[in-house]
């Protein structure tokens, strides 16, 4: 079957059914948008979920739906708050714990250009909450990860991006003098920062311990989707695609609006469900539209560059006495 911008996420899941069966799936963010999706099209082709949220009561919420439509759903719902890197480790712990072993970690989770916020560990609020929380996560969960995977079964990180990687931040890529966003913020170039780091620590994973480690890292772009709560509305309720700073950005990048093809939950969801069931994703790729991209922002993929995304997020950790 070939798949394309308007699979859907149970067609794939129907397509790769039995490496999901048994497989422990962790989805941060799962309790809605195309986090939920993913979470519901797993558990009812017999994979077990693990929801990670920061409110638990809507994971639970989200639990008893799916639930409602698959009664022998093996799901559970764990408090993550990615803007704590406390909640982090809490939450990290737990899922070294957790049996079934880990086999699939879906860092979903995200927020999209809110009003300047500093986290409780100092930093700006997307790109700990897209990037460095997870990447704490991911780091954390290495050593389970690596115990559950085999050369020909491996674990798997995915990291759910963005286009906004190459139509958003600067052409230098990422501000890392300003992680905290002290000296200026725009919204929209912090999201796209925060996004093009969660892609250069998926490539610098896979080259560095993917192998050695039988885990196969990826990053991916779900697609614009109208009805996600993350895509819905800016801050002043305006639709960012329809915004001037979007087709200004559009246009710098040679990119075309209509090449951003608008998708239901079920079709957003599913290139994250190629990445987490398909034989033959490639380590180390960014997919989109459920196939690899290269829509990428020229640093994406730099090796130097990664390196740094990845010894910044460690320094900044540490910093913060983690």
């Amino acid at each position: 079957m070939v798949f394309g911008p308007h699979t859907t996420s149970a067609e794939v899941a129907a397509e790769f059914k039995n490496f999901i069966v048994g497989k422990h799936f962790v989805v941060t963010g799962g309790n809605s948008g195309i986090g939920k999706e993913t979470a519901r099209v797993l558990t009812k082709e017999g994979g077990i979920v693990t929801i990670c949220c920061r409110t638990v009561s809507k994971g639970e919420a989200a639990k008893a739906e799916i639930l409602q439509e698959t009664p022998a759903a093996q799901i559970q719902i764990l408090q993550l708050d990615l803007n704590s890197l406390k909640s982090v480790k809490e939450c990290a712990n737990a899922l070294a714990a957790a049996i079934p072993p880990l086999n699939v970690l879906i860092n979903n989770a995200g927020i999209m250009a809110p009003p300047k916020t500093i986290t409780e560990n100092g930093f700006e609020s997307q790109f700990q909450s897209n990037h460095l929380g997870h990447y704490y996560l991911t780091k954390l969960l290495i050593p389970t990860l690596h115990a559950s995977g085999t050369p020909e079964g491996r674990s798997r990180v995915i990291n759910v991006s963005s286009v906004g990687n190459i139509i958003l931040p600067p052409k230098h890529g990422i501000d890392f003098d300003d992680i905290a966003a002290t000296k200026s913020y725009n919204a929209w170039s912090r999201y796209g920062q925060s996004k093009l780091a969660q892609i250069s620590s998926a490539f610098y994973f896979q080259s560095h311990i993917g192998r050695s480690h039988n885990i196969t890292f990826v990053s991916l772009h779900p697609g614009t989707i109208p009805d996600s709560n993350l895509n819905n509305k800016q801050n002043d309720g305006t639709a960012f695609w329809r915004t001037l700073e979007f087709a200004t950005s559009l246009k710098y990048w040679n990119l075309r609006r209509e090449n951003l093809v608008n998708k239901t939950l079920a079709e957003g969801a599913a290139t994250t469900l190629v990445c987490a069931s398909d034989p033959g994703v490639e380590g180390g790729q960014y997919y989109s539209d459920c196939q690899i991209s290269n829509q990428l922002h020229a640093l994406a993929f730099d090796e130097r560059f990664s390196q740094k995304v990845v010894e910044v997020s460690d320094r900044l950790i540490a910093e913060s006495g983690f």
